[in-house]
């Protein structure tokens, strides 16, 4: 989200501290009253429409980096996104099963389209070439021999890499695994490969470098760190510390990619870049008005794979006794090469899936050879992924081993045990609302933008504002009445709290959950926390005396409204001490709350599940303690000023504004949070029978078996043709279906 222009930023804290004063003003004029009725009134209303704070204060939150991270800082967070990338594809290719010890070999080289630059810009001048204009650049490799592939590319003139090929053909993976080998065995100078989904992506709205910075950011939070400058991820594009390893091109749409070459070839922080696209969408993204080749870039494309590959691949993994049941399918393969099951196993994808639906199944695999089910390659490879996620959940059972406490840490196995079918629909569902935000990335924190708008403005506000306007009320009235001599004055005050708390409860709250709708397509991320202290001393103190200029000015508008309006206090110094202290626990709280925020420099590379669970913590931790200390910082500096009769009614008014603080400020604050709006989205669509109720968990355990693959805080599905499969299923499935028509009455002829 872009940033806010300057005048807004500086208005809209001038407009709160106006309706502030105005609030205490009108407050003040009201209390000459001879009841304390009026007040309560307006002190839960006031409180109630508190619920819409939070939602501006986050709004406010969110601006852009600024400066960059000088050369020194750089460089340390160029060795640690190294150790981060490494430990992510590390677990990664474990997972995929990448590092097989017999991978299908496919066979790489230069592709013969007309779609690459000069050979001198591509390669390095050779004897050859340069006197004679004999030969071209030469790029031959295999996915079985990575360490050829990693130093032919090192070779080219400006490392710049574009790999095409049909759906299924292996273009991820290759890029994969020449980024593990670059990683592993790197050179001095070398850059540290990233790999990054291109879908979303408008490169005439987001700049190539500041696309780069953002993406790493998100899914690098550690690169925020202090020690690491004020943004790290900028300094690491500008001073070109980065191999940018983007995937799927031909994911954006079609007027996009042209103008995705053209950055490219215009951005002086993309020296060296990889690049996947689909043979078709490259060729024509090349051709349209604008578009171009990319400057500098070899161009290597699969050879089909051989059948004798395909034979020897599928054998290899068949258990002993399966052979026999295998002999019609491989037979096929051989001889008839052109045939349905031999076309549609030529590619590394539907061997994959083979692999998942049939062979770890154990299925008997005959049907495969019945023509007249499967009459082309497509229909196997729909046939394949319809039942990819039955039969792999179905395949590997979670361990029931109780006795072994690391059987939760096997890699390859689900940790909760899921139907089948189940499972299936739920995924079907994500699919579907990926597609629909068109992109390739599900972020947990995005999931509300697929419940429709009349249910978050409901469920959130009547959800927030009535349990904060009923606590608002409650606790305000009860300290009033704890004041008054009259008898039957707290019986009275209750009744009237529960009667007018929810009233101004409503009002925050339904105004809070439209503004909340209409941040549906802000950037709202996830909290990250560090709560070490050394080194971070003077970070402290800075958070903490932001915390205080903002506060100490609010604090003191509060102090002034219940001087006029509550009788708290009998003199004007008492009033001034009361702001003071109530102001400067508020601020030093802020600026705790500001200082853990902070991400840390060793921190892992970040789970979907881990930063759900870290802002979870965070969020409502940070949001309690702010509540109760704010509300006993009341109830004692009332008891200094003697405005509780004492230290026994200081104790009780502090105690109940800690728990009115500590529900407010969880129930307001959290509920701007990621994880808030999060657990929100799953309880509406959970009713819906859209997702389960720990969807966390089952995305985890996608990811376990080898149906999603994770890179950083976001889930992808492990290729675009399940996840478009997927979302069609359910777009089948919710479509209504035509009234079936009446056939002819029928007739018996019996008898």
């Amino acid at each position: 989200m872009r940033a806010w222009p300057g005048w807004r930023r500086v208005a809209v804290p001038v407009a709160g501290v106006a309706v502030i004063a105005g609030i205490s003003y009108a407050l003040a004029k009201l209390s000459e009253s001879a009841t304390a009725v009026n007040w309560a009134q307006l002190a839960s209303v006031a409180l109630g429409v508190f619920t819409v704070i939070p939602t501006v204060v986050t709004m406010l939150r969110q601006q852009q980096p600024g400066r960059t991270s000088s050369p020194d800082q750089v460089d340390r967070a160029e060795q640690a996104l190294r150790t981060l990338v490494r430990a992510q594809w590390r677990e990664e290719i474990l997972i995929r099963e990448l590092d097989d010890p017999t991978p299908l070999p496919v066979r790489w080289r230069i592709s013969g389209l007309d779609v690459m630059d000069q050979d001198d810009r591509v390669d390095r001048p050779r004897f050859l070439r340069s006197w004679f204009g004999l030969g071209r650049v030469r790029f031959d490799g295999r996915t079985d021999r990575m360490p050829e592939m990693a130093e032919r590319f090192r070779k080219l003139a400006r490392r710049r890499l574009v790999i095409l090929g049909e759906p299924g053909m292996g273009k991820t993976t290759l890029a994969v695994l020449l980024l593990r080998e670059l990683l592993e065995e790197p050179q001095p100078g070398d850059p540290v490969p990233v790999l990054l989904s291109m879908s979303g992506w408008d490169p005439g709205a987001e700049p190539v470098h500041r696309w780069l910075s953002r993406r790493l950011r998100e899914n690098y939070p550690a690169l925020r760190a202090p020690d690491f400058g004020p943004d790290a991820a900028r300094g690491l594009v500008a001073y070109r510390r980065v191999l940018p390893v983007l995937d799927g091109l031909d994911e954006l749409p079609r007027q996009v990619r042209p103008l995705v070459l053209s950055a490219l070839n215009a951005a002086p922080a993309t020296k060296a870049v990889i690049l996947t696209c689909r043979t078709s969408e490259y060729q024509t993204a090349v051709s349209l008005p604008g578009g171009d080749v990319l400057a500098g870039g070899a161009v290597i494309e699969p050879r089909p794979v051989k059948s004798s590959d395909v034979i020897a691949y599928v054998r290899n993994r068949l258990a002993p006794g399966q052979a026999g049941a295998w002999a019609g399918v491989l037979s096929a393969v051989k001889d008839d090469p052109d045939g349905p099951i031999a076309r549609a196993l030529s590619t590394p994808l539907v061997l994959w899936l083979l692999g998942k639906v049939y062979i770890e199944t154990r299925a008997d695999p005959a049907r495969l050879c019945d023509a007249a089910r499967f009459p082309t390659a497509d229909a196997v490879t729909e046939h394949l992924l319809d039942n990819l996620v039955q039969a792999t959940f179905a395949a590997i059972p979670p361990e029931q081993d109780t006795a072994d406490p690391h059987d939760h840490d096997h890699p390859f196995r689900p940790r909760r045990e899921w139907n089948p079918d189940d499972a299936k629909r739920w995924l079907s569902f994500i699919a579907h609302h990926m597609s629909a935000g068109d992109t390739r990335d599900f972020r947990w924190w995005h999931l509300h933008r697929a419940v429709s708008r009349r249910w978050s403005i409901l469920v959130g506000g009547v959800t927030v504002g009535l349990t904060v306007g009923v606590t608002v009320g409650l606790i305000s009235d009860a300290v009033v009445a704890l004041r008054s001599p009259h008898e039957g004055s707290l019986r009275d005050a209750l009744l009237f709290g529960l009667a007018g708390g929810p009233v101004g409860g409503l009002v925050g709250g339904l105004t809070g959950g439209f503004i909340l709708e209409r941040m549906k397509g802000s950037s709202l991320e996830p909290a990250y926390a560090n709560l070490k202290l050394r080194g971070q001393l003077r970070k402290v103190a800075e958070h903490f005396a932001l915390g205080l200029v903002i506060v100490l000015p609010v604090g003191m508008l509060a102090a002034f409204a219940l001087w006029r309006v509550a009788g708290i206090g009998s003199k004007t110094g008492d009033f001034v001490l009361y702001g003071l202290v109530v102001g400067a626990v508020g601020g030093l709280t802020l600026g705790l709350n500001g200082w853990v925020t902070t991400p840390l420099t060793s921190a892992r590379p970040q789970a979907p599940l881990i930063t759900l669970q870290r802002d979870l913590q965070l969020v409502y931790g940070r949001s309690l303690t702010f509540g109760v200390a704010l509300g006993l910082a009341f109830g004692f500096a009332g008891t200094l000023v003697n405005g509780f009769s004492g230290l026994p009614g200081g104790v009780a008014a502090g105690v109940a504004f800690g728990v009115a603080g500590g529900v407010v400020f969880t129930l307001t604050f959290g509920f701007t949070g990621a994880s808030s709006i999060y657990f929100v989205a799953v309880s509406m669509l959970r009713l819906r029978r859209r997702v389960p109720r720990r969807l966390m968990s089952l995305l985890e355990d996608a990811h376990r078996v080898g149906l999603l693959r994770q890179a950083g805080p976001v889930y992808q599905f492990r290729h675009a043709k399940l996840q478009d499969r997927l979302a069609q299923l359910h777009g089948d499935r919710d479509r209504p279906r035509p009234p079936r028509r009446p056939g002819p009455p029928r007739t018996d002829v019996t008898g």
